[in-house]
């Protein structure tokens, strides 16, 4: 039986399929800003409806 040979340095992995901390944080900081404003959108468009009578 044949056994795959495995890397050893977990510095391979990590710096292979991560990004840099600054990249990342840029990123989630821009999906947060995004999530909020299109949850604000959803929240103004649900009061604008209930307003006009458009839900009961």
């Amino acid at each position: 039986m044949k056994t795959e040979n495995m890397p050893t340095s977990q510095n391979t992995e990590s710096s292979t399929q991560h990004t840099s901390k600054e990249a990342l944080n840029k990123e989630t900081a821009t999906e947060f800003g995004l999530g909020i404003a299109l949850g604000i959108i959803t929240i103004i468009l649900i009061a604008a409806t209930a307003y006009f009578g458009l839900i009961s």
